[in-house]
């Protein structure tokens, strides 16, 4: 594999143990690297889905290590919306918050919500429910 320089690769796969992937290079014959660390920004961290195209830089002296930058949104993989921020955690879980409306949207299959100070926690259906009991009893009332 010719080393050093700017890549783009599919994420062939990942080391929950360590949090380092491989990369594949389609471009290459399918030359896969070593496993290779991710740089963080922010602190966060999400587990990469397996053929996530990716960004990786490698070092300059020859050798193969690098690091991978992480995803990025194009036309096969679109910014969704118009936010000011999106975070995906992906199977449809996101966080967008838009600041012209100040409005913060969270979307995930199940949300619970658990108390930092260990005084319980409750989900979001659990809070629907009830609010609708008690709209239903105001409005019998």
């Amino acid at each position: 594999m010719d080393k050093g320089g700017n890549r783009i690769g599919t994420i062939n796969s990942f080391d929950k143990e360590t949090g380092m992937a491989s990369v594949l290079y389609n471009d290459r014959d399918g030359d896969v690297t070593q496993m290779l660390p991710f740089a963080t920004f922010n602190g966060e961290y999400k587990v990469p889905e397996t053929g996530a195209k990716v960004l990786v830089v490698h070092l300059s002296n020859g050798s193969e290590m690098g690091i991978i930058l992480g995803t990025y949104w194009n036309e096969g993989n679109p910014a969704r919306g118009h936010s000011t921020y999106h975070k995906h955690l992906g199977e449809g879980a996101s966080f967008d918050y838009n600041a012209g409306t100040g409005v913060l949207n969270i979307s995930a299959g199940h949300l619970e919500f658990t108390s930092a100070d260990d005084n319980g926690s409750f989900t979001a259906a659990g809070l629907m429910a009830d609010i609708r009991a008690i709209k239903k009893r105001l409005d019998m009332a």
